[in-house]
C-alpha cells in the first residue's frame, strides 16, 4: 500500500517536474524575446530621434524658404514698378521729342 502511494507520488512529482521544466523553458524564451524587444526599441528610439531632428530642420528650411520667397516677391514688385516708370518716362520723352521736332 505504501509502495503504491510512493509510486503514485513519484509519478506526480515527475509530472510536476516536467511541467516546471517546460515553464522554465518558456520563461527563458520570454526573457530572451524581451531582451531582443528592448534592443529593437532602443534602436528605433535612436532612429526616431534622428528623424525628428531631420523633420525639425526641414520645417525650419521651409519657413526660411517661404520668407525668402516673400522677400523676393516684394523686391520683384518694386523692381517692376521702377521698370514701368522708366518705360513710361521714355515713352513720354519720345512723344515730347516728336512733338517738339514736328
Amino acid at each position: 500500500m505504501f509502495e503504491q502511494e510512493n509510486q503514485r507520488l513519484v509519478g506526480e512529482m515527475n509530472s510536476l517536474l516536467d511541467e516546471v521544466r517546460q515553464i522554465e523553458g518558456k520563461v527563458v524564451e520570454i526573457s530572451r524575446l524581451q531582451e531582443i524587444f528592448s534592443e529593437k526599441v532602443l534602436q528605433q528610439e535612436t532612429e526616431i530621434d534622428n528623424i525628428h531632428q531631420l523633420v525639425v530642420g526641414a520645417t525650419e528650411n521651409v519657413k526660411e524658404g517661404n520668407e525668402d520667397i516673400r522677400e523676393a516677391i516684394k523686391n520683384n514688385a518694386g523692381f517692376r514698378v521702377w521698370i514701368l516708370f522708366f518705360l513710361v518716362m521714355c515713352s513720354f520723352s519720345l512723344l515730347f521729342l516728336d512733338w517738339y521736332d514736328g
